[in-house]
């Protein structure tokens, strides 16, 4: 079974609120905020861009550490540990679109990481809360394909 883990703080960007710059996680609930603004589609797009920045290079170097691609017919288990309890699950679980779109997005010396995210590859989604962890909070994402 393969595996990747990404720190929470790749969700997490600078946003003016309430006048001022604050860090904030890019939750569910900011996305439905952001795409009820003036120009929120736009704002929408340059803050994925932003967060797939951030997850790329750590997809890359599992690549060159060996990690093989993403093959058809994959079943996704998300396990997360979260800095505290203020944010719901099904809040966090949204990044999950984030998350397959830096796969998608990655390659090293022309191999893609993951082709696509259709129901061809993306079979399945488990997620799991495991815990609180102030001082490492992450998404622990381990597959495997039905074929093998």
């Amino acid at each position: 079974m393969a595996k990747i883990v990404i720190p929470l703080s790749a969700f997490i960007l600078p946003m003016k609120k309430k006048g001022k710059i604050q860090l904030v996680k890019m939750t569910l609930n900011n996305w439905i905020m952001i795409h009820g603004m003036k120009a929120g589609r736009m704002i929408a797009n340059k803050r994925k861009h932003q967060i797939q920045a951030k997850i790329i290079p750590l997809v890359d170097q599992r690549i060159v550490d060996g990690l093989d691609p993403i093959g058809k017919h994959t079943k996704f288990h998300f396990e997360w540990y979260f800095p505290d309890r203020r944010t719901d699950l099904d809040n966090w679980t949204f990044t999950h679109k984030f998350i397959f779109n830096a796969f998608q997005a990655s390659s090293v010396r022309g191999r893609v990481f993951m082709p696509n995210d259709n129901l061809n590859f993306v079979v399945a989604t488990y997620d799991d809360f495991m815990g609180v962890d102030k001082d490492d909070p992450r998404v622990e994402i381990d597959w495997n394909s039905e074929n093998g």
